[in-house]
């Protein structure tokens, strides 16, 4: 599996983008980044990915997404189809979206232009994307959202992604069932436990999952864990990790 971050950093991070993952050219893992930007930079065609996993609805995992759907019907006539997984509420978020940013004539013209498909999860889902087994799982962030995280078969790969979370028995199933693990780190100096991951936290992990890879994104600053891998816009890795 090829994994490629377009944005590592946390909402308001000063060095880095927010979050967009990239898995295979096919498949985005949340779309906060500038995609029109970063996904040609990556070597990428806007009309190459397939499938958005949308963790929630925060404007630094989404807003990009506004740009991709519009800017690959421009681009790219005709355009392939791209199908959106998210949270309950995820049809309605996009159209939202999508009325915001280009107006509601762009959007029902973009929605059937691209033949967008919405599949709308609750935790314990199994779904397939891109031809790969898939599961949602419930994460722990913001009491108004419905906020998940994923994880992935792809080949010999168990990826998970954690999306924003606290600390929760569903962000441990979700490690438990991966063999390598991207997960968010916002608060590089504390314990987190409020919306977001901290160092301490995700050390806590790491020691009891020792099998498990850890991949760490949705920084707010500079930092490093010991025995993890800490993304960076553009980083590229191919998993499994050696």
């Amino acid at each position: 599996m090829e994994v490629t971050f377009l944005g590592t950093g946390s909402a308001f991070s000063p060095h880095a983008y927010n979050a967009s993952i990239l898995l295979d050219r096919t498949i985005l893992l949340d779309a906060g980044a500038p995609l029109t930007v970063h996904l040609p930079k990556a070597g990428v065609s806007l009309d190459e990915p397939k499938a958005v996993l949308l963790s929630h609805f925060h404007a630094d995992h989404t807003f990009g997404l506004a740009w991709l759907i519009l800017g690959r019907v421009l681009l790219h006539n005709p355009s392939s189809p791209l199908t959106v997984f998210g949270p309950v509420g995820t049809t309605a978020y996009l159209q939202q979206l999508l009325d915001l940013a280009w107006g509601e004539k762009m959007r029902r013209m973009s929605w059937e232009r691209l033949q967008l498909t919405v599949h709308e999860l609750a935790g314990g889902d199994a779904f397939e994307v891109d031809g790969s087994r898939a599961r949602a799982f419930r994460m722990q962030h913001v009491d108004e959202l419905n906020c998940l995280g994923f994880t992935i078969e792809r080949g010999s790969v168990r990826l998970g992604y954690t999306g924003d979370a606290e600390m929760s028995a569903e962000l441990e199933a979700l490690v438990t069932a991966s063999d390598h693990v991207i997960a968010e780190m916002t608060y590089p100096d504390d314990e987190g436990g409020e919306l977001h991951l901290g160092r301490k936290e995700v050390e806590g992990l790491m020691e009891r999952h020792p099998s498990t890879r850890f991949i760490i994104t949705h920084l707010s600053s500079d930092a490093s864990v010991s025995g993890a891998v800490m993304a960076r816009d553009f980083l590229t890795l191919r998993l499994p990790l050696r």
